[in-house]
């Protein structure tokens, strides 16, 4: 474990522990920690607004920044809990690994797995976090993302091409223009050579991409025609999920 970190962990279980707010000494004293490094730890949170100082007390509180964070975690936790039952009945419906993916930064994250009947699989496990670009599931999620956001990506992933096998800028766009216009996302050997990837975006009730839905599997079982009726499945499980979401295309 990383020490510093644990100690600033402490600090914010402290802080969370009751509504008062606390002067440095009373949280050097409960803390058992130097009122030097209770400072610099309470100076980092203030930066990023996870702590709020009362200038005039001098005493420190949780901050704003905090409940962003525990609204983003409980939305995942619901959408992890309504997300299972259609990733198993994904993964019945086409016999391959059914995937539940999620933006953390630049990257997308695997939030859930859902393992299919067929023995021979594309490896790829719970907690793994690749560039956006890579791969059908995770373009779902970038593609609906917004334009600024995108070409931030593009300067920061693409110019220049981080590896011999990434997409030029135009060719991301052009693709991230078709899945916006199928609403299903397919690719071949992204990042994982010789693999299929057929993906679709997951929408709140408000319309915004909140994580994307999808199967991985070894290429010599998907064929064109195969890899069509495929995509419809997943396509129709993103819609089921977006719409317990609270998702209507025609509220958006």
């Amino acid at each position: 474990m990383i020490q510093s970190l644990m100690r600033a962990i402490d600090l914010l279980e402290m802080l969370k522990d009751s509504d008062k707010s606390f002067s440095i000494s009373e949280l050097s004293d409960r803390l058992a920690l130097p009122p030097s490094t209770v400072h610099r730890i309470l100076q980092t949170f203030c930066a990023r607004k996870y702590v709020t100082k009362d200038e005039t007390s001098h005493l420190y509180r949780l901050g704003p920044a905090l409940i962003s964070l525990g609204s983003s975690a409980s939305h995942n936790l619901r959408l992890q809990d309504l997300a299972k039952p259609v990733l198993l009945d994904l993964s019945q419906s086409t016999g391959e690994d059914a995937f539940l993916i999620v933006r953390a930064g630049n990257k997308g994250l695997v939030l859930d797995k859902v393992e299919g009947a067929n023995i021979l699989k594309v490896v790829e496990k719970f907690g793994t976090a690749v560039d956006l670009h890579c791969g059908a599931i995770r373009k779902a999620l970038l593609a609906y993302q917004g334009e600024e956001f995108i070409q931030n990506y593009i300067n920061v992933k693409l110019a220049p091409a981080t590896d011999v096998t990434s997409p030029t800028p135009e060719e991301l766009l052009q693709s991230l223009d078709r899945i916006r216009r199928n609403g299903v996302s397919f690719s071949y050997g992204d990042y994982i050579q010789d693999a299929v990837g057929v993906g679709a975006p997951i929408f709140s009730s408000d319309g915004k991409v909140l994580a994307s839905i999808g199967i991985i599997a070894p290429a010599a079982r998907i064929d064109t025609e195969h890899g069509a009726q495929i995509s419809t499945i997943v396509k129709q499980h993103a819609d089921e999920l977006s719409y317990n979401m609270g998702y209507s295309s025609v509220n958006t």
